[in-house]
């Protein structure tokens, strides 16, 4: 999940840090962040300021989980909820473009990316990827129970990122996956299934819950080839907030027409729309994920991305349940805390560069 928030070829050769830009003249990369000979202190990578940056994105999720679980709650449709959610995030960034000439021009540079070729018309369905990933968590997520589609989904998501950098998919670098990669996967599903563990106890039966953990495994191996073909949109037109607006306008296209169906053949719920505004909120996160990850995913590749995501989304959860507790929570477990720590680890393990490539 280099430089989406660039245009392509502008001196970033694919590596997480920055590898010098041939629009600088007499210089041959960046140098600002070198420490001085001799003081044993170590420069700061790029790559790491992304990876917090990834972090920090993350706990936004939870916050629009909590509005977006609101919303459903008052309507008493998940997937009416989710379709106001991508329709109001498109809503805000087309209101963006209307006053931002330079988002204007990258959408105009990404129609043209599509005409020449340069970006294959496919990648414009990322946002069906993303709108999939909401459906499963409004479907799903009500048989498996939040615990065992939690799981599934990080599972799905890890799987996904190793996948998507093995192969570059999306025109990001290929990374094979290593021992520090493979064991920072392996760290974040433990990580995973210990935070859960709290809630394991009231799943449904294996037999149940089967086939829909397969589904929210799919949907979170789909959520990171979402996060590559974002990113190419992103690099495309020089803009993660083009690559954002496309993302949101084919999802609310998506979840509009599944939402319609729904209610041709099942009615609606007769709910009326709630008044308290904040609950419409949850559009308004997802862009600032979905735009961060565009602009982040080239820079760390997938995997790193969505498990930098994941523990923002663990720590953000965490902070959420004490300050703002909802429907009668109690305060996060120790082992809810203790899997959140792990995902720290799992990241600062799979972010590890092997000895000898620094600086490559």
């Amino acid at each position: 999940m280099a430089g989406t928030g660039r245009t392509a070829g502008t001196g970033h050769t694919g590596h997480t840090g920055h590898t010098g830009h041939t629009g600088h003249t007499g210089h041959t990369g960046h140098t600002a962040h070198a420490a001085p000979p001799g003081s044993g202190r170590r420069p700061v990578r790029p790559g790491s300021l992304a990876v917090v940056a990834a972090i920090a994105a993350g706990t936004v999720v939870p916050v629009q989980a909590r509005l977006n679980g609101e919303l459903s709650h008052h309507l008493d449709d998940g997937i009416a909820a989710a379709a106001i959610s991508f329709t109001g995030g498109f809503v805000l960034l087309s209101l963006l473009a209307l006053f931002s000439p330079g988002l204007r021009d990258a959408l105009r540079r990404l129609a043209g990316a599509v005409r020449d070729g340069r970006l294959p018309r496919g990648y414009l369905l990322a946002g069906v990827l993303g709108g999939t990933f909401a459906l499963a968590q409004s479907t799903a997520a009500l048989i498996t129970g939040i615990a065992v589609f939690t799981v599934s989904a990080i599972a799905g998501q890890t799987l996904g990122g190793l996948t998507v950098d093995a192969r570059g998919i999306g025109g990001g670098l290929r990374q094979h996956p290593g021992a520090a990669r493979l064991v920072g996967a392996a760290v974040i599903l433990v990580a995973a299934v210990v935070s859960a563990l709290p809630r394991l106890t009231s799943t449904p039966a294996p037999a149940t819950v089967a086939l829909p953990a397969l589904a929210a495994i799919a949907a979170g191996f789909l959520l990171g080839v979402q996060q590559a073909l974002n990113g190419a949109s992103a690099a495309a037109s020089g803009s993660p907030l083009a690559a954002t607006w496309l993302n949101f306008c084919v999802g609310a296209v998506f979840l509009g027409a599944v939402w319609g169906v729904k209610t041709l053949v099942q009615g609606t719920s007769g709910q009326p729309l709630p008044t308290s505004w904040w609950v419409y909120l949850g559009g308004l996160c997802g862009t600032v994920f979905v735009g961060a990850s565009a602009f982040l995913v080239r820079r760390i590749g997938v995997l790193l991305l969505g498990m930098a995501s994941i523990a923002g989304q663990l720590a953000g959860s965490i902070a959420l349940d004490f300050l703002v507790p909802s429907g009668g929570r109690s305060s996060p477990s120790a082992l809810t805390v203790l899997g959140a720590s792990l995902t720290f680890a799992a990241v600062w393990t799979a972010s590890r560069r092997p000895r000898g490539t620094a600086g490559q």
